[in-house]
């Protein structure tokens, strides 16, 4: 729990300083302003983040903070926003932020300072890492289990990335999404899938698959940190979505009902649809909201 902390604590102090660095105010808060919408960047297939659920509407964590901005930028301008979701693959995601195609991207994005040569980066508002995916009974698990095994991965991502670093023997396979990746996997052409942990186990329990299928090891590869997509140079609007995100980050912390309920319904280790430790969330949402002054939780 110690060494979990403390790359937890890592990430926090990373994110933190990206998120702080100079930046000139642009454009996308006075568009926002003159048009009432905010187009949004997420995902369909980025269980509990962001996924389209049986009744076809479009839900998840993300997809709540999204709504947690959305409700906040409403106030600060006084007059009705609106949020307009726009679906992005992890292939697509990078250029139509740094296009400017949408004002935000929050989904299942993880920092990175290749990235951040070409977007921007809200504060991080979760933390997972790189696990596998395996059907029950497999030998894969450590990172020495990998070598010379066939690994499915998406292309592009800080997954890929991870495995390739850890354990260059690997055999990465190439995926489009998990979806693919579960096909193959069933079909005996890959051995596993490479994802971050919570995404997979949202992937576990989709569909009847918790008893065919695990998530290890106990901790990921390499740890990564999930935070919001802006476009570059757009200081005043990343620093109202990181007011936002400090002030969710604060209620969590503070057992506020309101952000308690949002974090449960997605995480709780009874109720939540991926369950994930309350503890170890507060321990880095702490760390992030330490580096800010206290917002007032009253009008909340």
């Amino acid at each position: 729990m110690m060494k979990k902390k403390f790359v937890l604590l890592a990430l926090t102090l990373l994110l933190m300083a990206t998120s702080q660095s100079p930046s000139w105010a642009g454009e996308i808060l006075e568009k926002i302003k003159q048009t009432g919408v905010i187009t949004a960047g997420t995902r369909k297939d980025a269980i509990p983040f962001a996924y389209v659920n049986e009744e076809g509407e479009w839900v998840g964590y993300s997809i709540d903070v999204l709504e947690i901005i959305r409700q906040d930028i409403e106030k600060k301008l006084g007059k009705p926003i609106q949020l307009k979701l726009v679906e992005v693959t992890p292939q697509n995601r990078f250029d139509k932020v740094k296009n400017r195609e949408i004002d935000i991207e929050c989904a299942s994005s993880t920092f990175t300072w290749e990235r951040d040569e070409v977007v921007d980066f809200s504060v991080s508002y979760f933390a997972s890492g790189t696990k596998i995916f395996r059907k029950k009974g497999s030998d894969l698990g450590t990172i020495d289990s990998l070598a010379g095994r066939r690994i499915g991965v998406i292309p592009n991502t800080t997954n890929e990335q991870a495995i390739k670093l850890q354990q260059p023997a690997a055999i990465l396979v190439p995926i489009k999404d998990r979806t693919e990746g579960l096909e193959k996997l069933n079909n005996g052409e890959i051995e596993a899938i490479a994802g971050d942990g919570i995404v997979l186990q949202g992937l576990r329990l989709e569909n009847g698959n918790a008893d065919k299928f695990e998530v290890v090891p106990e901790f990921p590869y390499m740890y990564e940190a999930y935070a919001c997509m802006i476009p570059e140079d757009e200081s005043a609007w990343r620093g109202m979505v990181n007011y936002s995100l400090v002030k969710f980050m604060e209620g969590i912390i503070s057992d506020q009902p309101q952000q308690v309920e949002i974090y449960e319904r997605w995480f709780g280790e009874e109720t939540g649809v991926t369950p994930y430790s309350r503890e170890a969330i507060n321990d880095y949402f702490q760390g992030i909201v330490d580096g800010y002054e206290w917002i007032p939780l009253i009008s909340y």
